[in-house]
């Protein structure tokens, strides 16, 4: 029978990456795994100029350390199996450190560039050292998921609870992007932050599960 557990943990704290992992494999009565998969991600911190220091390094933390950590906690695991396979999620932010020339993209870039450069560089140190365990690295685009909506969530950033100067920095990036929004009343501008949200998601050219598809057909195939 297939046994699922599902587990709360921040990435971003390496005493929950540990602890999580503890749960888990004593949920499953193992010291082995066969896969493991590091995805999570959100977005902030775009200007490193002009943003929260605390918005950037939330970013970077989830984003890099966040596989950084599992990485390390896992890798025992890993190691006690007979074959395994790690799969980082970078982005096309990993090639691509922009998302257009209008639009500051320091944070997440950074780590996603920080991801492929060490998933790389893991390729020779498992061949060398453990060589019964695989890594890929995956350099996804537009996919359709909640990525917008949560990085909001997790920065405090909702848009039920965006304050008055929130709004206004939001009408300013609308206005300078050519949208008309000058005379719209806050609860609709905060209707449109969360429609854009949304639309992420829906009106992405790639949905999570093909996405998921495509990496586990790589994975399979070396």
């Amino acid at each position: 029978a297939l046994t699922i557990s599902t587990h709360l943990c921040d990435v971003a704290k390496e005493e929950q990456v540990n602890a999580f992992r503890d749960a888990a494999l004593a949920e499953h009565g193992t010291d082995q795994i066969n896969l493991l998969f590091n995805n999570a991600g959100i977005g902030g911190g775009g200007s490193f100029i002009h943003d929260e220091r605390e918005q950037w390094d939330k970013t970077f933390d989830v984003c890099w350390f966040g596989v950084y950590y599992c990485c390390r906690a896992f890798l025992p695991a890993l190691m006690a199996a007979d074959e395994g396979h790690r799969i980082n999620t970078s982005s096309i932010n990993g090639l691509w450190a922009s998302l257009g020339p209008d639009t500051p993209h320091t944070a997440y870039c950074a780590a996603k560039i920080a991801v492929r450069g060490f998933t790389e560089a893991l390729i020779t140190d498992l061949a060398i050292n453990a060589p019964h365990v695989k890594v890929s690295v995956v350099m996804p685009g537009h996919i359709g998921t909640q990525i917008v909506a949560n990085s909001m969530a997790y920065m405090g950033r909702d848009p039920d609870s965006l304050s008055a100067e929130d709004i206004a920095e939001f009408r300013s990036q609308l206005e300078e992007a050519g949208m008309p929004v000058g005379n719209l009343p806050d609860d609709d501008i905060r209707a449109l932050i969360a429609q854009q949200a949304q639309a992420f998601e829906s009106e992405a050219p790639t949905t999570a599960v093909s996405a998921a598809e495509i990496i586990l057909d790589g994975v399979k195939n070396e």
